[in-house]
């Protein structure tokens, strides 16, 4: 759909059992990365597969990459520098200097942008930019109306907050490498959940009540 108007879709049916593939020697879910199954509805609709909505997630973070990039320098301009350099190290170990605080610091103000970016265009405009510029749009599960804000905010919480919070703390010594890890195991059982979905719904949009669909032309 291109226009603001509702999507009528419906609650989506069982997903089917998981298992290898017959012959393939691979995961039943890596067949369904894929999705050609119309929307009841307006023509022309599918539900969004995976390909779609991974290269419209990256098209995301790299527009919330230079977004961060633009407001890290007016922090450190004002001297809220997560990392300092030593005038005297002696090592290469202690070459810079980490600053949690500033560092969570931070933290928040990223992942406070990442909230505001996609809440803001998923209630405003029903897709992210990267979405829209696919083809996609964001909606009610049962009924395809604009998500509500807090449709909108769950969606967030369980799909962009993870990843704004694990590259925030990142250099943070033990714990940004548990919180990388656990972020990319999140990421894994999203794409495999969203892959097997008949709907195409991740864990996140299950959370949410939130279906994704794209117009025929978009990428595949």
């Amino acid at each position: 759909m291109t226009g603001p108007g509702p999507v009528d879709a419906p609650p989506p049916p069982p997903a089917p059992a998981g298992g290898p593939t017959q012959g393939s020697g691979l995961p039943s879910w890596t067949s369904q990365l894929t999705s050609t199954a119309p929307v009841p509805g307006p023509a022309g609709l599918y539900y969004a597969d995976v390909p779609n909505r991974t290269i419209a997630y990256i098209i995301d973070a790299i527009i919330l990459g230079i977004v961060n990039l633009v407001v890290g320098a007016v922090l450190s301009g004002i001297g809220l520098n997560a990392f300092t350099i030593n005038s005297n190290p002696t090592n290469i170990g202690n070459l810079l200097s980490y600053n949690p605080v500033v560092g969570l610091i931070q933290a928040v103000i990223f992942a406070a942008i990442s909230g505001v970016y996609f809440i803001y265009t998923w209630t405003t405009m029903r897709g992210s930019p990267g979405q829209r510029v696919l083809g996609m749009q964001v909606g009610n599960a049962t009924d395809g109306q604009t998500l509500t804000m807090e449709q909108a905010f769950k969606r967030w919480i369980a799909l962009g907050a993870p990843f704004g919070v694990a590259q925030a703390l990142n250099p943070v010594p033990g714990l940004g490498i548990l919180i990388g890890l656990a972020a990319f195991v999140w990421f894994i059982a999203l794409l495999v959940t969203t892959a097997q979905s008949p709907t195409k719904q991740g864990l996140h949009d299950r959370y949410a009540g939130t279906v994704v669909v794209k117009a025929a032309r978009a990428v595949s």
